[in-house]
């Protein structure tokens, strides 16, 4: 296996990058089916693409990991500015400049390989750059892959719980 190469998302990684979706997708229907869903696949590699067309929205980011030149995971993330009324909230980090991570897959056949943490790593380092003192991302408390992940692997610490009723 080449080095994993880590790089900002770019036309032409959609076929990829719709394959974590996918695998994504059936991992987490596999452990909760009432939750989530595997995405449709016609058209998705498209979808993946017109995405990757668009223009970055201002502090965002996403960015690829690639092996043997093949896109098998990404990772995308956002800046969160402090608010104005921060020293009103109840909350400290509200205060912060912080990064929120909103995705991160890996195809299945990738995973345990070190593509999630290069990919984690890799925001963490840009947040820094920012400025931000804070990151944080949420995940399925269910999961046996991810959960481990942050916590063991990469040392995130839980902190909150969402509770959540059906209607």
């Amino acid at each position: 296996m080449d080095a994993i190469v880590v790089r900002p998302a770019r036309p032409g990684d959609g076929a990829g990058l719709a394959q974590s979706w996918l695998d994504a997708g059936s991992y987490y229907a596999a452990l909760a089916p009432e939750l989530f869903q595997v995405p449709g696949s016609e058209g998705l590699v498209e979808w993946v693409e017109q995405r990757l067309a668009r223009p970055r929205p201002p502090d965002t980011i996403w960015l690829v990991a690639e092996v043997d030149g093949q896109p098998v995971g990404d990772i995308h993330a956002r800046l969160d500015r402090p608010m104005p009324d921060a020293g009103r909230q109840l909350v400290r980090e509200v205060g912060q400049l912080r990064v929120f991570v909103t995705a991160l897959v890996v195809q299945a056949a990738w995973r345990r390989q070190g593509i999630g943490t290069r990919l984690l790593e890799a925001v963490e380092s840009w947040g820094r750059q920012q400025g931000a003192t804070l990151i944080s991302l949420d995940t399925f408390i269910g999961s046996p892959l991810s959960v481990p992940f942050y916590e063991l692997r990469m040392g995130y610490q839980r902190r909150a719980i969402i509770f959540q009723k059906r209607l």
